[in-house]
């Protein structure tokens, strides 16, 4: 029944109409900002169409799916957007608010920055994200904690609803018993501190468990100069390396085990890095990949791109200004869209080398993220690809020592062990990221927010559309034959 079921949805293009209209009409809702679509008889409404639609598909419900996403995403939307404009009415007034960390907080020289969630303010809730820079950095203050300030409330910008900058702290409560997933991966984090050093040791765990706040600055700074700030964001490849090994060992038992342990992998996982833009959209993603696994079929890249845009995006209808969601989707769709197609088009057929292939995954994912990157940052390492082909292939190594580094760390000489390997191969990626980071004469420079940078895309959409229409002709020519 389920795989039939699984055919069915394969083959239908209602549910691309769907997913195509959710997020067309994500974009639409967030430039008109529009709260009439706020009733829940909108959701009745959509419903009704698309079972109408899924049990008598033709042309014309094609369509009818296609304005039901608009819809849908006006609605999903409307309460994000009530919920910034209640926001905005203080802006420049002092108020009290209270709220959720969402987020691990971001602990700087002389700051914190905080993201909140399930705001409160003036016993009134309010959807939306606050953006918060509190002057405290010693204060024991954790993801999951309830705060609630004292301080002028500030625009919004990006997915943040409002802002608030050097508030006073009124109150934080830790609810009990807590973040349990939290406990779990501070507890195995300072295990790993016990062998390996501040420095190695603060970029193994933003690669395993993404908590990249504990990079130095210097390191951050120069991830952003050679465009390697991906690889300590915890996203797809972090999720498919460890999800992939989870698959292959339960896998032998059955593939339904392969199945089940991978997705409690998942929600393990999510729970102890905490579900971010990139941690979502990697999860949908990553089910989506084992669904596929465990049925036998084979899902084109471009529709599991926007099927896991639409749920995010419902989700969460703000994660579409949010740069990890960006980058995320941009190298998503590079490695499945673009990397195929550059292949076919250079190698045909041939059989490629590990080597040559890993490069043609990376060129693939930073010409689809480039364009984002200098639109935000403003300039690019033009050998940023190079840096990308000597880090990424021992990222998997580095991950997976890392993670028995916490596990047998309670055995002291296996710990020290594992840790001095741990400790080598971060100094080898120090020094890879160090070397290409000074290379200044290669950093070329646009201005920030210059949207004619997309233009990049130009190129790159007209090859895919060229080698696309090329393939229908071999298709119909075959038929013909």
């Amino acid at each position: 029944m389920w795989k039939r079921l699984w055919k069915t949805l394969h083959q239908s293009w209602l549910l691309v109409a769907l997913c195509l209209g959710i997020v067309s009409g994500t974009v639409l809702a967030l430039i008109v900002r529009s709260t009439f679509f706020v009733s829940p008889y909108w959701l009745i409404f959509v419903a009704v169409l698309f079972l109408f639609a899924f049990f008598k598909p033709n042309y014309l419900t094609v369509i009818i799916i296609f304005l039901s996403g608009i819809i849908l995403s006006f609605f999903r939307a409307s309460a994000d957007i009530s919920g910034a404009d209640y926001l905005s009415q203080f802006v420049n007034e002092t108020v009290t608010i209270s709220g959720t960390i969402s987020e691990d907080p971001d602990f700087d020289e002389d700051k914190t920055k905080l993201k909140l969630n399930d705001l409160v303010l003036n016993d009134t809730s309010a959807k939306g994200t606050l953006y918060v820079q509190i002057s405290e950095t010693e204060m024991d203050i954790q993801r999951s904690d309830k705060i609630t300030l004292t301080g002028k409330m500030s625009d919004g910008f990006g997915s943040f609803s409002g802002s608030m900058y050097r508030p006073k702290i009124v109150s934080v409560a830790r609810p009990e018993p807590g973040d349990l997933f939290l406990r779990l991966r501070n507890l195995f984090a300072e295990k790993i501190k016990q062998f390996v050093p501040e420095k190695e040791s603060s970029l193994s765990l933003a690669y395993l468990l993404g908590m990249k706040n504990g990079l130095p600055d210097d390191v951050l700074e120069m991830l952003r100069i050679i465009g390697l700030t991906h690889i300590v964001v915890a996203s797809g490849t972090h999720l498919g390396i460890i999800v992939s090994v989870v698959r292959k060992i339960f896998g032998k038992l059955s593939r339904f085990s392969g199945l089940l342990f991978s997705i409690l992998f998942i929600l393990v996982f999510g729970g102890i890095i905490g579900w971010t833009a990139s941690i979502v959209r990697a999860t949908i993603v990553t089910v989506l990949s084992l669904l596929m696994w465990y049925v036998g079929r084979k899902f084109e890249g471009w529709r599991i791109i926007l099927i896991a845009m639409a749920v995010t995006l419902i989700i969460n209808p703000m994660f579409i200004t949010n740069l990890g969601w960006l980058l995320s989707f941009a190298s998503f769709s590079g490695i499945l869209i673009l990397e195929p197609k550059l292949k076919e088009f250079f190698f045909g057929e041939k059989k490629i080398n590990k080597l040559l292939e890993i490069l043609l995954v990376t060129v693939s994912a930073q010409l689809a993220c480039i364009p984002i990157l200098i639109y935000y940052f403003g300039s690019i390492s033009l050998i940023s690809v190079v840096a990308n082909v000597l880090i990424l292939p021992t990222m998997p190594v580095v991950m997976g020592l890392t993670f028995l580094t916490g596990v047998f760390g309670g055995i002291e000489f296996l710990g020290m062990i594992l840790g001095k390997i741990v400790t080598f191969l971060i100094d080898y990626h120090l020094l890879v990221m160090n070397f290409f980071a000074e290379q200044k004469m290669f950093i070329v420079s646009f201005g920030e927010k210059n949207p004619l940078i997309f233009l990049i895309y130009v190129p790159i959409v007209s090859m895919l559309l060229v080698l696309w229409a090329k393939k229908l002709r071999q298709k119909k020519l075959l038929t013909q034959l």
